[in-house]
């Protein structure tokens, strides 16, 4: 063990035994004390000395423990510390490793034997920006890891050299600073922060080595090649798939296609587990063609591991046989692939989480039926289970010709940007298949529960809080109704003398009733309404993103509030003849819905999520665990290569998933094509 290890040891020691004594022992001691009892008797002529020990073990304690914090934070405030280069490189070394471990090419090593390296080696001196050129999936990714690597261990033997950053630019947009865009990846990818980050950029410390510069648009690669010039690195490299113009005074080194020779060695370091591979050349020669990458060979390998395999395209094979050997449903598999591989093609990398990213990233890419599904569905039957529970509590509560206000009150219902149609076509601008119809009930039925449930649930929370308040001082009660009228009124009308004339009339009727049953409603109203403003809100959020067409208000909420009024009426409720007070406090508190519908985003997160359902599965780590299990993703979450996320992105799921069935069909031996290949 070193020193710092054995310091680190040896603080973390002393800090936990300081800590003990002080909480397990000073303190319940000082406690006692404190509150009247006496210290412990063995203690003796030591009990005086109880206060400075416990200050001193606390300040001690407390120093141990921001140790390590300030520790690490004092070299972050000097850019110039060797901690932050050692830091630094150590990072780099860590990403390269786990690039390199979780590549299609380790992969097809773990799967099938060692494979001979095949194409270039990294350069052993850069003097010029170096560009290295391919096509896709000829390894310029794995070259620049490599040359990293090597930079890397040059950076450790040599203070002097640069630090070299791996860097994904894909993600950068024109309108994004890329100086500033830069410094963040850097802190998110290798924990280099902002400040040490600036000076190494000013001061030319940082080596670039770009990778997925043809991720971005034409317009966007030349402002993106015009600002890394501007930051005059000491040592650029970039990927590309064609020499870069734009870049004066730039090498190129040019990787190579995969000849014959290379293949079949490669084919024969692998044994026999890819001699179908060999068949399959030797039947079909113009299979040659299409190997002529690593990648590309790696793809048809993953897919002959297993038994033979069905050519149909390198991409298409590898997918099918892939996602055919497993026990998830391919329909499932395939469609979550396929949303994935559009989120991170939008993001520009291959990275794939299994959680939703925020709805402006995916909500374009969801299907017709989800969405007939929310808003023609689960949205007025919410709206539907609220305007029934509200009936049924106020008139349990305050009798039913309160109910009946609230009922009629439901006219007012602000405009819920749903579809106007109800031929089933939605606003992604197609007709919109309808679901069977158990589904549809299913989620009318889960809307109204939970419409239900909440709205009822804060009407009836209200209405108590209300009659709470109902004990202030009258006085008290009076001026908040008036100032709520006030408020509600001025934002309605946006006019102060119409304002006032609305906050009198639940002032004369508090001057002959009281506040009292006048807060009671009014509790219970403002929960309500403000429930349904901001759940009403959060939809025209939502569909605002899925392309909004004419809505309708739904002029049918009054008969469901009547079936809440009847349901009262079944339990007992009678007609207050006194029932003038709740009644304007409810309307009053109603009042509000209109006001709470406004861009709520959180609510929109979480009222869009059910349109990912059908794409992405509540099981999504299930599902991104079995995408690793059978090589579709490497490298914890990411795509093999981008040509995969495209191709999965542009497929039809439909007809992808009906062809892994009919393969999956083909490998069972007990299925009716009778094949004896086996997974």
């Amino acid at each position: 063990m070193d020193s710092r290890r054995l310091a680190r040891a040896s603080r973390l020691v002393a800090l936990v035994g300081a800590g003990s004594v002080t909480c397990l022992v000073l303190v319940p001691i000082a406690v006692n004390t404190a509150t009247g009892g006496t210290a412990p008797r063995v203690l003796g002529s030591w009990a005086a000395w109880l206060w400075p020990a416990l200050a001193v073990l606390a300040a001690v304690t407390a120093c141990l423990a921001a140790w390590e914090p300030l520790r690490a934070r004092l070299p972050a405030r000097r850019p110039a510390h060797p901690a932050n280069r050692a830091s630094a490189l150590d990072g780099v070394e860590r990403f390269v490793r786990e690039r390199l471990d979780g590549s299609l090419a380790e992969q097809v090593r773990l799967k099938l034997g060692v494979v001979p390296r095949v194409g270039p080696r990294p350069p052993t001196r850069l003097r010029v920006p170096l560009v290295v050129v391919g096509e896709p999936g000829a390894g310029k990714t794995t070259l620049l890891l490599d040359l990293a690597g090597t930079l890397v261990a040059r950076a450790r033997d040599d203070p002097g050299r640069p630090v070299p950053v791996v860097v994904d630019v894909g993600g950068w947009r024109r309108d994004e600073d890329f100086a500033e865009w830069l410094l963040l990846f850097l802190a998110e990818r290798y924990g280099i922060g902002a400040r040490v980050g600036r000076v190494w950029l000013r001061d030319r410390r940082l080596a670039l080595l770009l990778d997925g510069l043809d991720e971005l648009a034409g317009p966007d690669r030349a402002a993106c090649l015009d600002r890394v010039a501007a930051l005059r690195p000491p040592q650029l490299v970039l990927c590309a798939v064609d020499d870069v113009d734009a870049l004066p005074g730039h090498d190129v080194l040019r990787v190579e296609p995969l000849r014959r020779s290379d293949v079949t060695d490669l084919i024969t370091a692998c044994g026999p587990r890819l001699d179908g591979l060999r068949e399959t050349l030797t039947k079909e020669p113009d299979l040659w063609d299409e190997i002529r990458t690593p990648l590309a060979f790696g793809l048809l390998a993953l897919a002959h591991r297993a038994g033979r395999a069905e050519y149909r395209g390198v991409v298409d094979t590898y997918l099918v046989e892939s996602a055919a050997r497993g026990a998830t449903r391919p329909e499932r598999l395939v469609r979550a692939l396929r949303f994935l591989a559009l989120i991170a093609r939008r993001r520009g990398d291959l990275a794939v989480s299994p959680t939703l990213p925020p709805r402006r990233v995916w909500l374009d890419f969801v299907g017709p039926a989800p969405v007939w599904r929310l808003f023609r569905r689960a949205a007025p039957g919410a709206l539907a289970g609220a305007a029934v529970a509200l009936c049924f509590a106020v008139g349990v509560r305050f009798g039913l010709t309160a109910a009946g206000c609230a009922a009629v009150a439901t006219l007012s219902a602000p405009r819920g940007d749903f579809p106007a149609d109800a031929d089933g076509t939605t606003a992604t601008g197609g007709a919109g298949s309808r679901v069977p119809g158990w589904r549809g009930a299913r989620w009318a039925a889960i809307g109204f529960t939970a419409g239900a449930l909440l709205t009822g649930g804060l009407a009836v929370v209200g209405g108590w809080v209300g009659a709470q308040l109902s004990r202030w001082p009258s006085a008290l009660g009076f001026g908040l109704v008036v100032v709520v009228s006030l408020l509600v009124a001025h934002r309605i009308t946006r006019d102060r003398y119409w304002a006032v004339a609305c906050a009198l009339v639940p002032a004369g009727v508090m001057v002959l009733t009281g506040p009292s049953g006048v807060l009671a409603g009014l509790g219970a109203g403002l929960a309500a309404g403000a429930a349904v403003g901001v759940f009403v809100g959060g939809l025209g959020e939502v569909w605002s993103g899925v392309g909004a067409r004419p809505a309708a208000r739904l002029r049918w909420l009054p008969v469901a509030g009547l079936v809440g009024v009847g349901s009262a009426a079944l339990a007992g409720a009678a007609a207050q003849p006194a029932a003038l007070a709740p009644a304007t406090g409810l309307l009053l508190g109603l009042a509000v819905t209109p006001l709470a519908v406004r861009p709520w985003q959180a609510v929109a997160e979480l009222l869009a999520r059910p349109l990912a359902l059908d794409e992405f599965p509540l099981r999504r780590g299930a599902l991104v665990q079995a995408a690793r299990d059978r090589v579709l993703l490497v490298d914890g979450h990411r795509f093999p290569h981008a040509v995969v996320r495209d191709h999965l992105a542009a497929c039809d799921p439909v007809d992808l998933a009906a062809t892994v069935r009919r393969r999956r069909t083909g490998l069972d031996p007990t299925g009716p094509t009778g094949s004896g290949s086996t997974a």
